[in-house]
């Protein structure tokens, strides 16, 4: 137990010394100590006092503190354990973020009644707790904390997420369902008391996934894992007022600037068409219209983006993001392939968005030229849309947090916030879709976005 002892309590220090802002981080150590002091129990019963007794050390006063610091320590594991593991379980879900704000702050009131309450009842004689009271609420704890990870894994729709969850969940959810067996079940109907000793050999495996995951992922994996999940919670802050406005209306001018400056130039060689300029001047009145739309559709800093959804034909909408691109692509192949000739449901502006964003990263990556391709498909149930490049790629390091926000490679460029992609990602998720990013260095970048098929407009 001393093992246990050491072990989680490290866990818990690491992480809260780590992101001792985050709530997510704050529960999870929380279930690191609370766990860890079931080890104190059982190493001051079987250790602790013992030696104590055969120095003669063992006074009545130094007694009885012990006695309490064990007791203390006991009921802190028996009844924290499944209130953290809960509590954690409900923060780490993906729709957490945008539960109404009373409900945050009670929730974690109302469920702390139960383990509270606890206190009042007194447990048969020779049992640690009142059983008969405490099952009623510590399992189905475990169990709704357990099944609302499992449902998070489901739920997540990017790769990447995804894998970082399910190492979150096999860390966390095994112990804690095993010590429901051997802290409440089994000792409340079985009167099987001493298998809790058993939980040293689960929590060893938990430590070996952090361990294991530290190796591949970084710096203690459940620790990246929060990390990672930081997108999920910042990218509210970041696609609200400023952030998103700024990011916008920087695409927006840039391409009213470019079309100006090429009408400018085709006036004053004498070489520009009525039907060209038209062309142009759509595209210049294009983008300011995106810029009102995007001044309209976010209601305030504090607040999420709005989709305002309908149908639309994604095959003509890449056709036209090309289009406002056109100054840029002059020294670029370009190979559109549109197979998918169907609908979309969508928000139009905000795919314009992330498409233009997404292209325009790409020609980023070619300033000596080179090829891109947008390909549009389907499966039976996704439309898929593919922007490719043939740049310089991204190594590791840079595709692990190519997602997260405020990160660029771009830091020579002043109006660059490093929104982009996190923007992209956002706006695509809202759309019940998933986006990844197949990229090696020298060979260019793929990025992948996938949207439902069959989705109905709300009535």
């Amino acid at each position: 137990m001393l093992f246990v002892l050491i072990g989680l309590w490290t866990v818990g220090v690491l992480l809260l010394a780590t992101d001792p802002k985050r709530p997510i981080t704050r529960w999870l150590s929380a279930i690191a100590f609370t766990g860890g002091s079931g080890g104190l129990s059982a190493v001051m019963g079987d250790h602790v006092i013992p030696y104590a007794f055969e120095r003669q050390w063992l006074t009545a006063p130094v007694a009885l503190v012990l006695a309490k610091a064990e007791l203390a320590s006991s009921l802190l594991c028996y009844y924290g354990l499944p209130y953290t593991f809960l509590m954690f379980a409900i923060h780490y879900y993906p729709d957490y973020p945008l539960w109404d704000r009373r409900a945050k702050r009670l929730l974690p009131w109302l469920l702390i009644v139960p383990p509270a309450v606890s206190f009042a009842f007194e447990p048969m004689r020779g049992d640690p707790i009142p059983y008969r009271y405490v099952i009623f609420w510590a399992t189905p704890y475990i169990i709704a904390g357990t099944v609302m990870l499992i449902h998070s894994i489901l739920r997540e729709r990017n790769s990447f997420l995804r894998r970082n969850r399910l190492l979150t969940t096999t860390a966390a959810a095994p112990p804690l369902c095993f010590a429901m067996f051997t802290l409440y079940v089994l000792p409340a109907f079985f009167q099987m008391y001493e298998l809790w000793r058993y939980n040293a050999w689960v929590i060893a495996f938990t430590l070996a996934v952090i361990i294991g995951s530290s190796l591949r992922y970084g710096f203690m994996g459940l620790q990246i894992s929060i990390q990672n999940q930081k997108l999920d919670y910042t990218l509210r802050a970041i696609t609200s007022g400023t952030s998103i406005l700024n990011h916008a209306i920087k695409n927006d001018v840039g391409k009213i600037r470019l079309f100006g400056e090429k009408i400018k130039s085709e006036a004053e060689e004498g070489n520009a068409s009525p039907e060209q300029v038209v062309q142009d001047v759509e595209v210049i009145m294009a983008a300011s219209q995106h810029i009102y739309d995007m001044l309209y559709r976010i209601q305030g800093q504090t607040q999420e983006v709005e989709l305002r959804l309908e149908k639309l034909r994604p095959a003509e909408l890449l056709s036209e993001c090309l289009r406002m691109l056109a100054p840029q692509l002059s020294s670029v192949e370009v190979k559109e392939q549109y197979v998918y000739k169907g609908a979309l449901i969508g928000d139009r502006a905000q795919l314009t968005e992330v498409w233009t964003n997404v292209m325009t990263n790409a020609l980023e990556a070619m300033p000596q030229g080179g090829s891109l391709t947008v390909r549009l498909t389907e499966t039976k149930r996704k439309i898929v849309v593919e922007i490719k490049d043939s740049g310089s790629g991204m190594d590791k390091a840079q595709l692990k947090r190519a997602f997260d926000p405020f990160y660029t490679t771009k830091s020579g460029k002043k109006l660059n916030f490093g929104l982009g992609l996190s923007y992209c990602y956002n706006i695509v998720h809202k759309h019940k879709g998933t986006m990844n990013i197949h990229s090696k260095p020298g060979q260019g970048t793929s990025v992948f976005m996938q949207f439902p098929k069959n989705k109905r407009l709300p009535a």
